[in-house]
């Protein structure tokens, strides 16, 4: 509002203002603009001057540049009314389609991690991971496919050739083509996903899917360390405090799930009576036949699982700072991307799937595994859509019901871990992620 021709603010006050937005600028737009500038253009707008030449040249705040680099500068100036909007953190109208996509992606994400953990840790389903993977890149590869046949390009010419009837075998093997020739950068992130995936199985099938789902946020810290290590990014005081509490907050989460020692048999200076003492030692004689006690298994169970979550935690922080540094500045579009990334987890998983079971890669499926390949499919292309479509403030509402949706009917359903501690740990970990992203 600031920036519209005649307002009544001072030159003074909106070159503050502009100033302030320039790092803003810098980030999103990927071009510095320099203060000079700014001083000049905030004058000649609270003035209402619309023209160029019209605007007072001073030797003490002009600095020598080309001409283009003036329009780049001024064009970048001109954005800053819509980029205000995005960084006062007021929560945009959501419009039906941006409702719809939040609630879609908050189911995906609840019923995705319980229809897991009933899979693997309730019926204990012989479907391997890497078929389930494995059709669900076939979902997304299509799906991906089709996105990239409704998009228009921004180049006019290439806009005239989509628009028009040759988008036939032709076009689909030039596309394919250069899709190929510059998918080097993708088969990173298609193996840091293949462990992704395969850890987050191995810890749905040990623990509950409320820990695995709080215990799966710590990836806001393993993303800002990493940042601050590879990509020298700064962060505020505001943001390291929100990630401590989310960090605290998952340590009571971890303390409160743990196994209870209820179920070891009682110590020998407890008993009191010889027929107590026969029945104690009973028990630890069967115990040692079946190598090792309920405690011991589900403390074995419960290391494993929350390693493996915290392990997953971390190489999504890697990916995130991997796609910040080298893939956003290539000119590929989203759909694009993901076409490159089912690409090669099919050339990762496809194998895998055949060697875990030779002729028969669909062995032990069931409806309930047809479901979870298609959930693990949504969930790819309402991420894609949220990137594309919608902003952070969308994917963090969402985010937020599905860990509340998930620790609830986790706890109805299959009897997970409830308490007040773990209710009050699970809210300051949405407040964290909430105080996170308005930082």
């Amino acid at each position: 509002k600031l920036l519209q021709p005649g307002n009544t603010h001072s030159s003074a006050k909106l070159s503050s203002y502009l100033v302030t937005l320039t790092p803003s600028l810098t980030r999103v737009c990927g071009c510095r603009v320099s203060r000079a500038r700014i001083r000049m253009f905030a004058k000649t707008r609270s003035q209402g001057t619309a023209h160029e030449q019209e605007r007072p040249v001073s030797p003490a705040v002009v600095l020598p540049s080309r001409d283009s680099q003036d329009a780049e500068e001024e064009g970048l100036l001109v954005k800053a009314e819509h980029l205000s909007s995005g960084l006062s953190g007021r929560m945009p109208n959501l419009s039906p389609f941006h409702a719809g996509v939040c609630c879609l992606l908050s189911v995906q994400n609840s019923s995705y991690v319980l229809l897991r953990r009933y899979s693997s840790g309730v019926l204990h389903e012989e479907a391997s991971a890497q078929s389930i993977l494995a059709v669900g890149e076939v979902l997304k590869l299509c799906f991906s496919w089709l996105m990239i046949l409704r998009e228009s390009p921004d180049d006019p010419g290439e806009a005239r050739l989509h628009d028009s009837a040759k988008r036939g075998p032709r076009w689909f093997a030039e596309t394919s083509l250069k899709l190929v020739r510059t998918s080097a950068k993708m088969a990173v992130p298609a193996l840091i996903f293949l462990g992704m995936n395969l850890l987050s199985f191995v810890a749905l099938e040990r623990i509950s899917a409320s820990s695995f789902t709080l215990i799966q946020q710590t990836k806001i810290l393993f993303t800002a360390v990493l940042s601050r290590l590879l990509l020298q990014r700064l962060l505020s005081l505001a943001r390291w405090r929100a990630i401590l509490t989310l960090f605290l907050s998952v340590l009571i989460i971890c303390h409160q799930t743990q196994p209870q020692a209820a179920c070891a048999p009682p110590p020998r200076e407890t008993i009191a009576t010889a027929e107590h003492m026969q029945q104690a030692e009973d028990m630890r004689e069967a115990v040692a036949g079946e190598g090792g006690g309920p405690t011991e298994r589900a403390w074995h169970d419960y290391v494993v699982g929350v390693s493996a979550v915290t392990l997953e935690a971390m190489l999504s922080g890697l990916s995130n700072v991997y796609f910040e540094r080298v893939l956003k500045s290539t000119a590929l579009s989203l759909w694009e991307r993901n076409v490159q990334l089912a690409g090669y987890s099919l050339l990762i998983y496809v194998p895998m799937a055949q060697h875990a079971h030779p002729g028969d890669m669909l062995h032990g499926w069931s409806g309930v595994t047809v479901v979870v390949a298609c959930l693990g499919a949504l969930g790819g292309i309402l991420i894609g859509l949220v990137l594309k479509y919608c902003d952070s403030i969308i994917k963090n509402l969402a985010l937020s019901t599905a860990i509340i949706t998930t620790a609830t009917l986790d706890h109805f359903v299959f009897h997970g871990p409830m308490n007040l501690p773990i209710i009050a740990a699970a809210g300051s970990v949405l407040i964290s992620i909430i105080n996170y992203t308005d930082a």
